[in-house]
């Protein structure tokens, strides 16, 4: 098969980069009006009047006139639906949302059998996967073992010498890459204590891993060899950022590389933060990376320029520094801001909640209630949200009441007479109601800011000149809601 001419390559990419940005020029804009309800906090849903400022006027309308069981039934059959048709404000809003979010498209955006021809195309094998349940939960288990055979698979295709897992913690990743493939492997964390567990953890694998370890291949699991090289995966201590010279690294904690003519590739399961950002900054800057695989979260501790009103009620103070920021990496979105609660809020799942037929916990309109009083009673105490997570074994709202003012210090409980906290809560049914249809309509949001988060990076490594640049929805978002990896090979 001929290969493509330069002049062909180049027109591909700034096809590919002008779909990109009017997909994301087409999600700003219906998400612009909207960001105000996805900057809120729930704490003040009440204090600042939420349901009747953020909601549109005809959404809050039509749901007034449902009971909330009648709501709630009609947004979860709603939002199982890959496509409705429902004409009803509900159907409308839920539909507009989703239209707003990535979803497989072929070209940038691609499913992992998609990706497995991809990796076929660049001359690796597909390796078959490796299933262990021991030492992680059921959660981690199927992400490492759906994201380590790519993994491996690219490191043929790439034919590098080691896979840097960056900021890998206990090291579950590089665990199956080097017991199960074979693959040199080395973890790079700033937790000491993370690291030492890691080193603890991965001997007692590596002592059982014959017993524990199952390869998967056409549906059927059978044991692996007991054969396996256990000096494959190490450990380093180190921060990581843009900066980071991972060869040097990679040397230090592979002497038998020293020689050799280093070539990395960088992954992440789950990078959070400024981790990702700084992996792709590192995939750019450094040659001797010859691909990255992250798979990105915690969006909500992104660095980013933001307007000082859109931030969380309680980190009004949260800095960010204009080198190297989190959020916009892109040219085309420089300038651009979403707010840290808009970012919070992208790490959310419907998926899973909807899957699952989850609603708030009561403690929500609790804390909402509570804002009211202090608000009310003491508008200059200082708030401390933090401590009342720690709440529990409240079975209605005075109890809740009595443990915060004790946990805050607010000595307000006792002030306030019985029949005033009853009163209090009189309309609490019809609260309760609007606090949870507001949080179902306010989470068809996460995926809409997640989609600008993820179309962003994937444009600054076009805009960087790199072509093989993707987008992989890796995972099945109920079981692990940041399902989408971004993979660029030089």
């Amino acid at each position: 098969m001929m290969k493509e001419s330069h002049s062909e390559e180049e027109s591909k990419l700034h096809e590919t980069m002008s779909k990109i940005r009017h997909h994301l020029d087409s999600i700003i804009t219906f998400l612009n009006p909207l960001l105000p309800l996805a900057n809120c906090h729930m704490v003040e849903f009440f204090t600042h009047n939420h349901w009747d400022n953020l909601i549109p006027r005809n959404l809050k309308s039509s749901l007034d006139s449902l009971g909330l069981n009648e709501a709630v039934i009609k947004f979860w059959t709603l939002a199982e639906k890959d496509d409705t048709h429902d004409d009803s404000e509900l159907g409308k809003w839920i539909q507009k949302a989703r239209s707003n979010c990535i979803a497989v498209n072929n070209e940038y955006c691609i499913s992992p059998e998609q990706f497995q021809v991809k990796i076929k195309s660049w001359g690796g094998e597909i390796k078959p996967e490796i299933k262990v349940k021991e030492f992680m939960n059921n959660k981690k288990s199927y992400e490492v073992q759906t994201m380590s055979r790519l993994v491996a698979s690219l490191h043929q295709a790439c034919a590098t010498s080691c896979c840097v897992e960056a900021g890998g913690g206990r090291g579950h990743l590089p665990v199956a890459l080097s017991l199960g493939y074979g693959v040199p492997s080395l973890t790079i964390d700033c937790d000491e204590k993370s690291l030492t567990s890691g080193m603890g953890r991965v001997k007692i694998i590596q002592k059982q891993w014959h017993a524990i370890a199952k390869r998967v291949k056409d549906g059927c699991e059978e044991k692996v060899a007991k054969e396996s090289n256990t000096n494959l995966h190490r450990f380093a201590s180190a921060y990581v950022t843009r900066h980071t010279d991972l060869v040097t690294i990679v040397r230090e904690k592979f002497p038998e590389m020293e020689q050799q003519d280093v070539k990395l590739l960088l992954t992440g399961l789950h990078t959070c933060g400024n981790l990702g950002p700084d992996s792709l900054r590192i995939f750019r800057a450094q040659p001797a990376t010859a691909a990255v695989f992250n798979v990105p979260c915690c969006y909500h501790l992104l660095t980013e320029e933001t307007d000082s009103e859109l931030f969380d009620v309680f980190q009004k103070d949260y800095g960010f520094t204009q080198e190297g920021q989190g959020f916009p990496m892109s040219e085309h979105l420089k300038g651009y801001n979403l707010g840290r609660n808009a970012r919070m809020l992208a790490a959310q799942s419907i998926d899973r909640v909807v899957s699952q037929r989850q609603l708030p916990a009561k403690s929500l309109l609790y804390r909402a209630l509570l804002q009211v009083l202090i608000k009310r009673h003491l508008p200059d105490f200082p708030l401390s949200d933090g401590k009342l997570k720690r709440l529990s074994k409240y079975e209605d709202f005075q109890q809740y009441f009595k443990m915060a003012d004790e946990t805050l210090n607010l000595n307000l409980f006792d002030k306030l007479p019985d029949s005033y906290v009853s009163d209090f809560c009189k309309d609490m049914d019809s609260q309760w109601k609007d606090m949870v249809l507001f949080y179902l309509l306010r989470l068809c949001l996460a995926q809409v800011v997640e989609s600008v988060i993820l179309l962003d990076r994937l444009l600054y490594l076009y805009e960087s000149g790199f072509q093989n640049v993707y987008l992989v929805k890796l995972f099945d978002p109920v079981l692990s809601p940041r399902c989408h990896s971004i993979v660029a090979v030089r």
